[in-house]
């Protein structure tokens, strides 16, 4: 087998529990005008095919800025905008309407190519989009009149999940329309979320025209307060702080396989944006056994733990502390009083292979310290077989057997050996 092979191979074994857990489940997809003018457009829409075709239900939100911005300068009309929102006239308002069908069959064209070629042979995957959003005007704010500048007053969600019940590919463009029949232009961002909101989605993607070049993880708090955060990244701040969806991802969609890699691999390839914190450290609770157990297992079978069963744990799971990504227990540690008042022991720290090097376990150890100190206590205990040289190389000191309080000597395993190691809480 070639390297090549080789790498195919191990995509395929990551890709394949993905490819399960995302079957049956909603995923809405947004991008800008710009994006599809992009030579990686057609790539893009072959890679939603794909999605679709491995059961995943697609919902694709595009923006037209770009193709209305064009149509006016050809019409000798001026964009004008405020608070980074298009003021649309009513004379401009046919030509949103081209602009937005163009690029809507446009769109349509690219998919209908994608979903017919052999590799999709009897999937019987449609295109469906209509007139899904019902709109009003957004009004006059601070004094300036947006006209045809239209938000959203109801969303014909119910007609979108039918369609995605039938398997096919909805598509939603950024135009609403009045119970009076007048056509409003929409931000196409707050109508992917909106969107994804009444269809309770599993997950909402925005594809950027640019690398924008984030960190993996942002709070839309910390980005509202970033001198430095371009006018994309704050508007999404903004409108997710202002609904109900807890997180939405970013990707280039320049880069050759963004969405695949995203959704099939275990770390993707984008940034998330949450109203919270993703990752985060906090006393565990009986919801969190199973967690712990899938967690410390592979452990305990090759003897680096003594091996807890789940009722001993369901007693203990007051001491335990974890770190949780994406509701995901990645890390653990406990700790234990001692017969020895100043003696507090710390026991079973452990990381998910996957995410070690990140600095979570001295983020625990150092949580577990801080307990114990306001706790009264001075001295922290650990037994090791086999991580000796971590914990001294964070202040930990041999000691014997004999220092052991009461309790933790009468239970010493003289033939499991383990190191006897004492940190002062200072």
């Amino acid at each position: 087998m070639t390297g090549s092979d080789g790498n195919s191979v191990l995509l395929l074994r990551e890709a394949a529990p993905y490819v399960y857990q995302h079957r049956d489940k909603t995923f809405v997809i947004a991008f800008p005008g710009e994006v599809v003018e992009q030579d990686s457009f057609r790539r893009l829409i072959q890679d939603i095919a794909i999605i679709a075709a491995l059961g995943c239900r697609i919902v694709i939100v595009h923006g037209t800025r770009a193709q209305i911005n064009q149509r006016l300068a050809v019409a000798g009309r001026v964009s004008h905008f405020h608070h980074n929102i298009r003021v649309t006239a009513p004379d401009d308002i046919p030509l949103v309407e081209e602009a937005v069908g163009h690029l809507r069959i446009r769109i349509e064209k690219l998919l209908s190519h994608a979903l017919n070629q052999p590799s999709f042979a009897g999937e019987d995957i449609g295109i469906c989009s209509g007139n899904y959003l019902t709109a009003q005007p957004l009004g006059i704010i601070d004094g300036v009149d947006y006209s045809h500048t239209g938000k959203i007053r109801r969303i014909a969600h119910a007609l979108i999940a039918q369609q995605l019940d039938s398997h096919n590919i909805v598509l939603v463009s950024p135009l609403g329309y009045s119970p009076s029949g007048e056509t409003y232009n929409l931000d196409y961002e707050q109508v992917a979320l909106s969107t994804a909101k009444e269809l309770a989605a599993d997950k909402i993607i925005f594809l950027s025209d640019h690398d924008l070049q984030l960190p993996r993880e942002l709070v839309a708090g910390q980005v509202n307060h970033d001198p430095s955060a371009s006018p994309f990244l704050l508007k999404i701040a903004s409108l997710l702080l202002h609904s109900e969806i807890e997180r939405v991802h970013l990707l280039n969609a320049a880069q050759d396989g963004a969405l695949l890699l995203e959704l099939y691999t275990r770390d993707g390839v984008g940034s998330m944006v949450a109203t919270e914190q993703f990752e985060s450290l906090r006393a565990a609770t009986v919801e969190d056994i199973s967690g712990i157990l899938e967690l410390i297992r592979p452990l305990e079978q090759r003897g680096v733990l003594i091996k807890r069963s789940r009722e001993q744990l369901e007693l203990e799971i007051g001491k335990f502390h974890i770190i949780t990504r994406d509701r995901e227990v990645i890390a653990c540690v406990a700790l234990y009083d001692t017969d020895a008042p100043e003696v507090a022991e710390l026991a079973c720290l452990v990381v998910n292979p996957q995410y070690r090097g990140g600095n979570r376990g001295d983020k625990l150890l150092r949580h577990v310290a801080q307990l114990a100190k306001a706790q009264g206590k001075t001295r922290l205990l650990v037994l090791t077989t086999q991580t000796t040289d971590w914990f001294r190389e964070r202040g930990f000191v041999k000691g014997s057997v004999e220092e052991l309080p009461a309790n933790k000597k009468s239970l010493y395993n003289f033939q499991r050996n383990s190191q006897v190691l004492f940190q002062e809480l200072a």
